[in-house]
């Protein structure tokens, strides 16, 4: 290739990129007018529903949203048609006893940085027709971000203040924390230093839901002991948080809330790697090596690794 041609590489790819853009914002525009779009609460209404109830809480990310179509591997968990058709079914529901919730960028992305609301946009612009089908639209749903306070967000100055409400929700209770054996939420930090107690079930890191029977009859057992269960385990824990709900238990699909917290603590500007955790949505982040924790240890009452 010629020097000449070699010049002008990046000056296209730069026009590229800008047409990218362009495309993405006439569409989105485009969708915003001509498609329904359901009610969503903020993350500020969602935690004080939280803290001012005794509801559960069932969250939808992207990655529930791609599970239920099936339409992208995620990583950590496989396509399951039986777990597709819970997610599609507890979407829709309209559950007195448990929040379903789903990301407040699906409704504005004025609120977030220029990743999240290029993330977003994109979302909308590519993904969001396929799932038109299961959103129920004659009820509100909750910010699916309520645990994602910091990274995203363009104005980061409440951040602080959001976590501390947070905590709030386990303040001076037994909590029973299921988790991925790798997430290891609180573990290093002062997330939990106010509950009275800490228990944790140990699970796969990924394909949790291969050992879902179990471990709902496990967490269903110990529960009973607790003030209020705890749940990172991805599309798992959607469905074990609507699932225990349903059994009288108060279950809160809480993921990503230690990662944001870590990125909070360190004042990260983008997702960084967590030493010793589990960060999915990192390059690397996956390959992280277990660090000794004697109180981490003596907090596990149960591990759950086969059917």
């Amino acid at each position: 290739m010629k020097r000449c041609e070699l010049n002008r590489l990046p000056l296209q790819i730069n026009l590229m990129n800008i047409l990218r853009r362009c495309y993405l914002t006439i569409r989105y525009r485009l969708f915003r007018l001509l498609l329904p779009f359901p009610k969503i609460h903020t993350n500020e209404e969602t935690l004080e529903k939280l803290l001012h109830s005794n509801l559960s809480m069932a969250r939808f990310g992207d990655g529930e949203f791609h599970m239920i179509n099936q339409t992208e591997h995620l990583g950590f968990q496989n396509m399951d048609e039986r777990l597709s058709q819970r997610l599609r079914a507890i979407l829709s529901s309209n559950s007195a006893c448990c929040m379903i919730c789903i990301p407040f960028g699906l409704r504005s992305v004025k609120h977030l940085n220029a990743q999240g609301s290029f993330f977003w946009r994109q979302f909308v612009v590519f993904h969001y027709r396929k799932y038109i089908p299961y959103l129920n639209y004659s009820r509100p749903y909750y910010d699916a971000c309520v645990t994602r306070p910091y990274i995203d967000w363009l104005d980061k100055s409440h951040s602080g203040s959001f976590f501390s409400r947070l905590k709030g929700l386990w303040q001076e209770k037994n909590i029973l924390i299921v988790e991925g054996e790798r997430s290891r939420l609180g573990v290093g930090n002062d997330l939990f230093s106010g509950a009275a107690s800490i228990g944790r079930i140990i699970t796969l890191a990924q394909q949790a839901f291969t050992c879902y029977d179990a471990l709902l009859a496990e967490t269903r057992r110990l529960a009973e002991a607790y003030d209020l269960v705890l749940l990172a385990l991805g599309p798992t824990a959607t469905v074990l948080a609507y699932d225990l709900s349903q059994l009288g238990l108060r279950a809160l699909d809480i993921g990503h809330v230690d990662i944001e917290y870590e990125w909070f603590l360190q004042k990260a500007s983008k997702k960084v790697a967590i030493p010793g955790k589990y960060v999915n949505e990192v390059k690397g982040g996956d390959r992280q090596e277990d660090r000794a924790d004697q109180q981490y240890e003596q907090e596990i009452v149960s591990r759950i690794f086969t059917l």
